[in-house]
């Protein structure tokens, strides 16, 4: 296998998309194409299926992505070791996250810090990217569906969502065969994102029974059995207080991307800590896409009311 056709590869699944693995790259499109089908030919079998918003991975491409990964890191690690460095990684990594991840992230924050024990985290929970770009951080986890320039970024998956209830609000509501009598958590109106604009057009107006400014309060109570809200499934398929009112995902979805600023990439401590973050959540796709929520997990109603595929 020649490694050089890896790096491509990669740098796909990062970008999600050809054009922007052209991109990071610094090379044409048309080579970045050549060495995907050189890829694939020479070992017979597809990496990427074709997508609205890009490419996904297939099943082996996942496989090889999770290797390929390790592999890239290594050799990040030797080139250092090669060039008389100390790859020792130490120093203070600034980490921003939106408020709803902070839950699903921690655990894996507590494993970086065990791998690299010299490694200082400092977590800064914030829904906007300034600060990424005025360099107080040195890496964001952020949805949306392009990284913000002059960012650099890796194109983790993309994040299903679907409608959930709790446990608690639908043993009230058992005898509710109709999603026209169910209560909704939606946005206020000083939240502005795609998400919102969208949820506008879907849910009639009398049905909001809360409105929020900020995912984590949607997600909280939503939980606490206010009514059914419109989730990541990252965060609803892994709480077991969570039911997807629909089995499907929705017709909405947008990128999970991990993103640092272009001077700051380069540094041993930020590239660590990025592809650390960038590997493991590489794992985690199918409960990011919403694929299997598990049995149990799910209420189906008939005839749907709302727009929600």
């Amino acid at each position: 296998m020649n490694w050089d056709d890896v790096r491509y590869f990669l740098a796909v699944v990062r970008g999600g998309s050809i054009r922007r693995a052209a991109t990071l790259l610094g090379v044409n499109h048309a080579t970045v194409s050549r060495r995907i089908h050189q890829l694939e030919a020479h070992h017979d079998r597809a990496l990427f299926e074709p997508t609205p918003n890009g490419f996904r991975l297939t099943p082996t491409g996942e496989h090889v992505h999770e290797l390929a990964s390790e592999i890239d890191l290594d050799m990040a690690a030797l080139s250092e070791r090669m060039a008389g460095h100390d790859v020792e990684v130490r120093g203070t990594v600034r980490i921003s996250i939106g408020d709803n991840f902070i839950n699903r992230l921690a655990p894996l924050f507590t494993r970086l810090r065990s791998t690299y024990p010299a490694l200082q985290l400092q977590i800064s929970v914030a829904n906007h990217l300034a600060n990424l770009a005025n360099r107080e951080v040195d890496i964001a986890v952020r949805v949306g569906n392009d990284p913000p320039d002059p960012m650099v970024g890796d194109r983790v998956g993309s994040m299903a969502m679907a409608l959930y209830a709790s446990r608690r609000y639908l043993a009230h509501k058992r005898q509710t065969q109709d999603i026209r009598d169910f209560d909704w958590v939606g946005w206020d109106a000083s939240w502005s994102h795609a998400h919102s604009t969208w949820m506008e057009k879907t849910i009639p107006p009398a049905q909001v029974a809360c409105r929020v400014d900020s995912p984590a309060a949607m997600y909280e109570m939503t939980r606490a059995g206010v009514g059914i809200a419109h989730l990541l499934c990252f965060l609803g398929d892994s709480d077991p207080e969570l039911v997807r009112v629909m089995p499907e995902p929705s017709d909405f979805q947008a990128d999970l991307w991990l993103v640092s600023h272009p001077d700051l990439r380069t540094t041993l401590r930020v590239r660590t800590a990025f592809e650390f973050l960038s590997q493991h959540l590489a794992r985690q796709l199918d409960l990011i896409e919403g694929r299997s929520p598990g049995p149990g997990r799910s209420r189906k109603l008939p005839d749907p009311y709302l727009p929600i595929r």
